[in-house]
């Protein structure tokens, strides 16, 4: 099996945008990044032919049957189950020095909305930009952990 080189930050981009219900993919061959939602996956095992149905259709699910058909050719990237931002927000809290901004934000991320008081918080504190320096840093990790499991190289 080929093994590609990727870039690190195309990776670390598409495990950042994906959604409930999509599944993406890492092509071996060609090192392109395909999303495709679950319910096309299953019509594309389902189904012997697309051609029945409207090329509209056909275009929608041509990911998803190759995907199907050449499933040796692709790795998975982590879902977002697997991608717990969560886990993120509560250790970047208890990495942060001044105890002050450490119990503010670790009282914000209890309970429902945990996300949006987190944000706001980060935001008046004034400290939005080393949390996002900590989740790129979480991201690149699981990226690279991923790229090794994978056989996958990459570079940065």
């Amino acid at each position: 099996m080929l093994i590609l080189t990727v870039q690190l930050q195309y990776l670390i981009d598409e495990m950042d945008m994906q959604f409930e219900g999509i599944n993406t993919y890492l092509n071996r061959m060609t090192g392109k990044i395909i999303s495709v939602s679950e319910e096309n996956l299953r019509t594309a095992e389902e189904e012997d032919s697309i051609e029945h149905l409207p090329e509209w259709q056909q275009e929608e699910l041509e990911d998803a049957v190759d995907i199907i058909n050449n499933f040796d050719n692709y790795e998975q990237l982590p879902t977002t189950y697997e991608i717990n931002e969560y886990d993120m927000l509560e250790d970047f809290c208890y990495s942060l020095r001044d105890g002050r901004n450490k119990d503010i934000l670790i009282t914000a991320i209890q309970g429902k909305g945990a996300f949006r008081r987190f944000k706001d918080h980060i935001l008046q504190l004034g400290i939005e930009e080393e949390w996002y320096t900590y989740r790129n840093e979480c991201y690149k990790e699981l990226a690279i952990e991923w790229c090794k499991e994978h056989g996958i190289k990459w570079v940065e």
